[in-house]
């Protein structure tokens, strides 16, 4: 049986018709009165220190600072951008935000913990939104789309940004990069048929590990992110069936058949999760479903809870960053574009 006929007969129960979360989760707080427009985009800085980005109706970048309970206020950053942001922590206490400048450029801001860097273009020739992650402590790489369909990255080791090179295969989509916490950075991509494409650069040679092919059928973006347990990445893809699908990466060697054939997690959702490491091998997803409101499912280690309602009102995708307290926090794009957010659970 072909994984994409796997992926067809694993399909579940609706989001809507999971009892409510709202219990483990707390009240919406807004996050100020600037609007955006986009899906946002969020990182850990340090124990209950989130920093957040989204664009602004005016091609500008704003961000907002979460800590302990509440938000600091959204600040334009003089950046001119195309894309949505990608925020990554370089584990080291500083968080880069970057997006595809209007000139194709890469163009971020680097937070570190107290105040944001004037903003940075660095040359490239971008077709989609970036995505950053950790490589090191203190080195971060970004990736996004060429305008051929390949892969263009580049690589940031605190003080400098790496010519930006390019790898070739058929991209659909942007990217989603994460840590691996083990040296390396896996990117997954959308490619021809619906299917999907990973590879995994890592620290110590500075070199890919060339792309696999792990199936599927999938729309939009992927989401990818670390496990923080010996290598361990899953990333998810939302199906045409509007449901959603993961697949888990162990860690060990870089072959297919390290990767899980996707498994479905269910829903009824517009727009992919978006999913974090809350404790070492556990995850939290957010979604927001075809009503509008933010439902979550939590992998404990062993099995999934199920997506639950939490509530609000939102769109695209929410933005879920650890708080580095077994919780973490959930921004969401709400009506009139203002956005709120969630902590759980």
């Amino acid at each position: 049986m072909t994984r994409v006929v796997k992926m067809l007969l694993s399909c579940v129960a609706l989001v809507g018709l999971i009892p409510s979360a709202q219990a483990i989760w707390g009240g919406f707080v807004y996050t100020g009165a600037a609007t955006g427009v986009g899906n946002p985009s969020c990182a850990s800085v340090s124990i209950d220190h989130v920093v957040c980005a989204v664009r602004t109706g005016k091609a500008a970048i704003m961000v907002n600072e979460f800590n302990t309970s509440a938000w600091a206020g959204w600040k334009t950053l003089a950046m001119s951008v195309t894309s949505d942001p990608s925020c990554a922590s370089d584990g080291a206490g500083k968080v880069v935000c970057a997006a595809t400048a209007t000139t194709g450029n890469l163009q971020l801001s680097i937070f570190n913990g107290s105040v944001w860097s004037a903003p940075v273009s660095v040359p490239a020739a971008l077709f989609s939104a970036p995505s950053c992650a950790e490589l090191a402590a203190g080195h971060v790489l970004c990736a996004a789309r060429s305008a051929t369909g390949g892969l263009t990255w580049s690589t940031f080791n605190g003080t400098t940004w790496s010519a930006f090179a390019n790898l070739a295969t058929t991209a659909v989509s942007a990217p989603s990069c994460t840590t691996d916490n083990n040296g390396g950075v896996i990117c997954a991509i959308f490619t021809l048929k619906d299917a999907t494409l990973v590879n995994r650069y890592v620290a110590a040679t500075g070199k890919w590990e060339g792309f696999l092919n792990i199936g599927g059928i999938a729309g939009g973006e992927p989401d990818c992110s670390s496990m923080n347990s010996a290598g361990n990445v899953v990333c998810f893809a939302k199906a045409f069936n509007s449901g959603i699908y993961g697949s888990r990466f162990n860690g060990k060697a870089w072959n297919v058949g390290d990767w899980t054939v996707y498994a479905a997690l269910g829903g009824n959702v517009n727009d992919n999760a978006n999913c974090t490491t809350h404790i070492n091998d556990q995850l939290v997803c957010g979604v927001i479903a075809t009503d509008s409101a933010l439902y979550a499912d939590v992998w404990n280690g062993a099995a999934w809870s199920g997506w639950a309602k939490v509530g609000g009102t939102g769109v695209g995708s929410p933005a879920c960053a650890p708080l580095g307290t077994g919780q973490v926090v959930c921004l969401v794009m709400g009506p009139a574009n203002k956005l709120s957010s969630t902590v759980g659970p």
